[in-house]
Order: C-alpha cells, then structure tokens, then sequence
C-alpha cells in the first residue's frame, strides 16, 4: 500500500519532482497567465531589465511544481521550456507548502551558482534552495507555510505569482422537477465515483467557482459529449459508457484540464470521476424474501450491513484492491438511517480483516466495528464518533493478523504479528469490557502464506455457545471449539461457514512455497468431519445468511445443498429473473427492478 508519512514526505515530492523531468507531456493546466485576482493585482510584477548573465529562459528545458502537507504530496504542472507563458502568470496551490523544480541544459557550477544569486522573492514567504541530491543543472526551491501571496523571479523568467486558494469542488444536479438518488463518494487514488440509477441519459456537475469553458475528456484524452450550460453548470452526456461488474454501466470524466476564472483547479483527488449507471435493484432477505433496507440509494450499493434492530445499515463501495503488495479491499462506507441523511463513515477504508465475509459489523444496534493491518476501529452512530480500539505500531511491526468481536461475552480479540519484519509468529491479545489494556498470550500460532503478497488469516468465530479458533499446526489450518464450559474439541481444516448443521471447513494442503486448497468438510464437534462435494473449479466460495454459494461463468449462481451433497441452482425465492445472492451473514440478495 503506498502511503506518504512524516519526514519522508518532503522527500517522496522532490523524487517525483525529479521523476517528471523526462515526461514531456503537458498535464493540469493549473496556472494562469496573468495575475487577474484582487489578491495577485496588489504585488509588483514587472519584469527585470534583461543582461548577458541573466538569460535563464534560452537554457531552460522544464519547470515542474508540487505541492505537499504532512500527509500527502503531489506534483500539479510540469512544464516544457516551450509551455512556460512569455508572461507573468499566476500559480494556484491548494496545500501548505509548495515547490518548483528548474531544470537546465548543461550548467557548471558557477553557472548555477549565478543563477541562484538571481532568485528573488517578494512578500512574506519562508524559502529555501534544497541542494540535498539536486543535480547540478537543476534549481529546487521549497516554500513553507505562506500566509499571503508571493512573487518568484528566476532569471529572466516571467514572474510568477504563488496564491493559496481551496480547490475547485463540484457535485451532482436532478433534472429539474426530479429528485435522482446519488452518491458522490470521494475515493481518492481511486478515482471519485458519482453513481446515479440506469436510465439518465446524461449527469449535469455544478462547480463550486465560475469556470473556464474546457471540457472534459475521456481517460485517453479523447473530447467527451458535454457543454456548459452556464459557468457553473457542465451537462455531460452519457454516450459510449463501458461495462463494469454487476451490470453496471460507467463513463470516467477526465478533468485535470478543467479550471476556474483564476487559474484554479480541482483538488487532488477530483480530477476525475467515475459516472457510474447502476441497475435499479430491491435488496431482500432470501429466508423470507422480505424487502431489507427501504432507502432511495439502496440499489447504488455494493452490499448492505444491517443492523439488528432494522433501524440503520450501513451501505458499502467496493472501490478496488489494494494499491500495492496487499490482499485487502478498499471501500466507502456510508450509514443509513430512517429518516435521517446519510453520513460518510469512511470515504476509503482498507479493510484485510472481514469476519463474517462483511467488511464492517455491528457490535450493538449503535455501535459499527472494523479492521484492517493497522487498527480495529469503532464508531459510535448517535456520537458520530470514531474512535480507536487497537492500534498497530507506527514500523508496522505488530500489524493485525484478524480481529473478531464476541457480543456475547464482550470480548475484543486481536491477533498480532509479534515482530512482522521478522518472524509470522502470532500473539492473542483479549479486551475484557471496558480495559483498555488487553490480557496477552504469546506465541499464540503463526500464519503462513497462501498466495505470494498474502497470508491466511487465522479466523476467530465468536458465537454464543462457544468461540472457533484457527491455529497452524504441521503447517496447515486447524480449528479449535472451545465451549461455554470450556470443553476444547479440534479437526484439520479452517472454519469458513458456521450453521446449526455444521461447520463448513476449508483444508489446505502444504505447497512448495505457500498453502493449497484441497477439500472441504462439514464437521459438528464431538464429531468426525465429512468430506462435502467440492464446489465447481475455478470458482470462489462465499456465504450468504445460512447457504455456501459459488458463481459460474455464465453469472448464474450455484449453492451447496446438504441433504443431496451437491451443488444446485440457486433460484430467488420471489421468483425474480434477474437476482444475485450477497455475501454476509444477513443473508440478503438483489433483485432487478423491472
């Protein structure tokens, strides 16, 4: 997962300052020639008179500029020597400190030494040339925290006005005399996602400030079907969309080029966004086929985590995988309650702990809980609270392996990578109600790898009788059922599905360098396991309420059936034509609205 953090973040903007130097692609058009604001007008801007030693422009081949916060970084224009306006222009940043990054033809070091010597700076601005790692033919000046506009001259270069603004935000419009259901989630690094019901024929944004007249284009950079109905207002239509999962339809609006009157531009992670058309779906409970949820935006979800009051739920994104070297997901997750606006609980989540199949659960008819490598988070729906249960260490050392919690007993359990920089060795940590010091137990297990960048994870599987435990032993995943009286009974396999039937388990076979899946059994403990029919190749496993399912190729979907042994057909309960069961333990599945 790539992240910036702390000091290394000044770091990480000048290594993609230098990394810009050989793309010779324009990119945001984020700076405006000519100061036009009031803020700008007032800064004396005439150009020096030109000498034989001030000809910075004739050996200049790029000008990049960054900008960073103690959380994030990112380079917003790059340049050719060619692109640089001939006159004074304006710089709009959005965090608080900014950057430029010169680079030259060959320059000896008096040349450059010259060249430094001529760098002005008007107003109130903290600055520094960074020489650390620069080569010789480049110039990088940093500016911190500048609470007013400033001038920089470089040479005979055009002088360049740096102003500070918010970005440029924009949201979604009805037709008028309609009221769409949408949600506008802000992914960040994946991409905004504005999901509308099929049916729109075309998505109308309105812009926070007066904008130019550039319109978007597609990820290619091909001209989209759109025009501005007036400054604010941009009218896109919704031609030649792709297809996504679930027979969703989207269109990505590609609009770095996009700005205002000022030169300003879209914040970091709004320059573009995915138009997604959902199918127009009822979310059901597949043991009764009653309706669950009720909102206006239930069919904009990827699943549904209802609470047991039936009061609130939670609706979920699925934005994508992990962005580097992980197992884990990202999703937004928004409530939902009767009555009430929906809140945004998290934009982006990374979430590699999913106890019950569900990224997010219910701890009381109140309380949501969810995890991931660096901590187990609650949140406090009447608060709007979040806080933090269990926090892995900054080196990432402790990560969290899984975490379960146990509502019968109110119990939280972490399980904890000892030293993961050096040992898969396990330790089981236990919060009792109300501590906040957990009791420890080391060595508890290890884990060990099931695919190259992921390692199983050891499940635990509170219930109110007893708690299902994984453990590795010769290598392979055991489980353990401890009861309320403390009676311990143990088989080989991994607890994936617990039911009043039985517990389905998944066995796993050692390979040359990480697990392979072998079998599945059913086992009740007390008992010996029986072998189950294997669900068809290829295709991957998940729960829904009380039923094991698989999806085939040709997107219908089969269950495990007990009594025959078999995989079946699965057929909605309602009859309906086109419906998908939902992984979770709500059991829930969706039906397209006709």
């Amino acid at each position: 997962m790539i992240r910036w953090a702390g000091s290394g973040l000044l770091i990480g903007v000048m290594l993609l300052l230098n990394a810009c130097e050989d793309n010779t692609q324009g990119s945001v058009v984020s700076v405006a020639p000519r100061a036009t604001s009031p803020e700008a007008s007032a800064i004396h801007t005439t150009a020096p008179v030109g000498t034989d030693e001030s000809m910075t422009r004739i050996k200049l081949q790029s000008l990049t500029f960054g900008e960073n916060n103690s959380s994030e970084g990112r380079v917003f224009q790059q340049w050719k020597a060619t692109d640089v306006p001939q006159e004074p222009f304006q710089v709009v940043y959005h965090l608080e400190d900014v950057s430029v990054n010169a680079t030259f033809a060959s320059m000896s070091e008096e040349e450059r030494r010259l060249l430094i010597n001529r760098i002005r700076v008007e107003g109130n601005a903290d600055w520094e040339i960074v020489d650390s790692n620069t080569p010789i033919n480049q110039v990088r000046i940093q500016f911190h925290h500048a609470k007013e506009p400033f001038v920089l001259r470089v040479g005979d270069l055009p002088a360049m006005t740096f102003m500070r603004k918010e970005p440029v935000s924009f949201t979604f419009s009805s037709p008028a005399g309609r009221d769409v259901p949408y949600l506008l989630v802000m992914a960040q690094e994946y991409g905004p996602r504005l999901r509308i019901p099929e049916g729109e024929s075309s998505v109308e944004l309105v812009f926070s400030n007066e904008m130019r007249n550039d319109l978007p284009t597609t990820i290619e950079g091909v001209p989209v079907t759109a025009r501005w109905v007036d400054s604010k207002h941009l009218l896109v239509q919704l031609d030649n969309m792709g297809t996504g999962e679930h027979r969703m339809k989207e269109k990505y609006l590609r609009m770095d080029n996009l700005v205002d009157a000022s030169g300003n531009r879209l914040g970091g992670g709004l320059q573009g966004v995915w138009v997604q058309l959902m199918p127009r779906y009822v979310w059901r409970y597949a043991d009764s086929g009653e309706m669950a949820g009720g909102g206006t935006r239930d069919s904009l979800y990827d699943q549904l985590v209802i609470s047991d009051d039936k009061q609130s739920y939670v609706g979920i994104v699925r934005l994508g995988g992990s962005m580097g070297d992980g197992d884990g997901t990202s999703y937004s997750y928004i409530l939902e309650q009767k009555g009430k606006d929906p809140i945004v609980i998290e934009n982006v989540f990374y979430s590699t702990i999913e106890p019950d199949q569900q990224p997010i659960q219910w701890i009381d008819a109140k309380t949501l809980m969810y995890a991931s490598y660096y901590g187990v988070f609650v949140y406090d729906i009447e608060k709007g609270e979040k806080r933090i249960l269990h926090k892995a260490n900054p080196d990432e050392n402790d990560n969290i392996n899984y975490a379960a919690y146990d509502t019968t007993r109110k119990q939280l359990h972490v399980l904890a990578y000892e030293n993961r920089h050096e040992t898969s060795q396990l330790a089981r940590l236990t919060y009792l109600s109300g501590d906040t010091v957990p009791q420890r137990m080391p060595a508890y297990t290890t884990s060990v790898l099931v695919a190259k960048y992921s390692e199983l994870d050891m499940t635990i599987t509170p219930t109110p009788e007893g708690t299902y435990w994984t453990r590795i032993q010769d290598g392979v995943p055991y489980t353990d059922y401890i009861n309320q009286a403390g009676g311990k009974f143990t088989t080989k396999g991994i607890a994936r599905h617990i039911t009043k039937q039985g517990v389905y388990l998944q066995q796993y076979e050692k390979g040359q360098f990480q697990l392979q899946a072998s079998r599945w059994t059913i086992w009740q403990p007390g008992k010996a396991a029986k072998d189950i029919a294997n669900p068809p190749e290829g295709s991957a496993t998940f729960a829904s309420g009380t039923d094991l399912f698989t999806k085939q190729d040709d997107n219908r979907y089969v269950k495990y059936d007990l009594l025959r042994n078999k995989w079946v057909d699965w057929q909605a309960p309602n009859g309906e034509k086109v419906a998908e069961p939902v992984q979770g333990k709500d059991g829930l599945y969706r039906a397209n609205v006709e």
